[in-house]
């Protein structure tokens, strides 16, 4: 009969969690707080620098398909280019209820890149940086290559404020049973959460550009956007 009893709890766990998830789906979202667009919340403009709005895809179908999966609420993507250097910053933001939390993490460079091609070379989790001397929530770091060509990011999964991550220190690249039950653990029943996705990549160190002036006056951008701890987050 022991045998029996872990399977057993294992199944009502995931019926559990699989049922908050159902509720969690059918339950009305919240209303969305009225944002600012985030186009107008990164800097446009540093002396020395040359500032360059993107879109998500390198053509118009690509860019499309991308809209369709990913059911933007707004996003920026911004390219700053410099003497001391060069990085991308991408935000991407989801009302109340519009996209699960385990697909919108799905959408880190673990999966999107590794899944068309890209290798990831050296990676770090929930690494702690401050910005004008106060921390940050802590992010993902990673390094990924493709063709000879190498790039360095990092990116926050942010949920209702707090920096979320599955799987401790592994390469997150697929939704499974542990983060259905991860999203009751930490959800319950209400699934419908304001969320934002950070990414900022560089082909050079991204610990060498931290210092500079313009990295910094985005890096503060963000922390006041989303990256706070969420305890020191205003509505912008």
């Amino acid at each position: 009969m022991k045998k029996f009893i872990f399977p057993i709890a294992a199944l009502v766990l995931l019926s559990i969690a699989v049922g908050a998830q159902i509720y969690g789906a059918i339950r009305p979202a919240p209303e969305a707080p009225e944002r600012t667009p985030l186009a107008e919340l990164l800097p446009t403009k540093f002396q020395g620098w040359d500032v360059e709005d993107m879109d998500l895809g390198p053509t118009e179908s690509v860019t499309a398909r991308s809209h369709d999966i990913l059911r933007l609420d707004d996003f920026v993507h911004r390219v700053y280019s410099g003497a001391q250097g060069q990085f991308s910053v991408y935000v991407a933001y989801w009302k109340p209820g519009k996209m699960p939390v385990r697909l919108v993490n799905q959408h880190s460079p673990d999966r999107c890149w590794t899944e068309v091609g890209w290798v990831c070379t050296d990676r770090s989790w929930n690494v702690e940086k401050k910005v004008a001397g106060v921390p940050i929530q802590p992010g993902q770091w990673g390094v990924y290559e493709i063709n000879g060509f190498s790039q360095e990011t990092y990116f926050w999964h942010i949920v209702a404020g707090k920096a979320h991550w599955y799987g401790g220190e592994r390469l997150n690249t697929r939704s499974s049973i542990t983060s259905v039950i991860s999203d009751l653990v930490n959800f319950g029943g209400n699934t419908h959460r304001e969320q934002f996705f950070v990414r900022i990549v560089s082909q050079q160190s991204l610990d060498d550009l931290w210092d500079v002036t313009a990295f910094q006056e985005v890096m503060k951008a963000l922390t006041d956007l989303c990256l706070a701890p969420p305890e020191e987050q205003i509505v912008l």
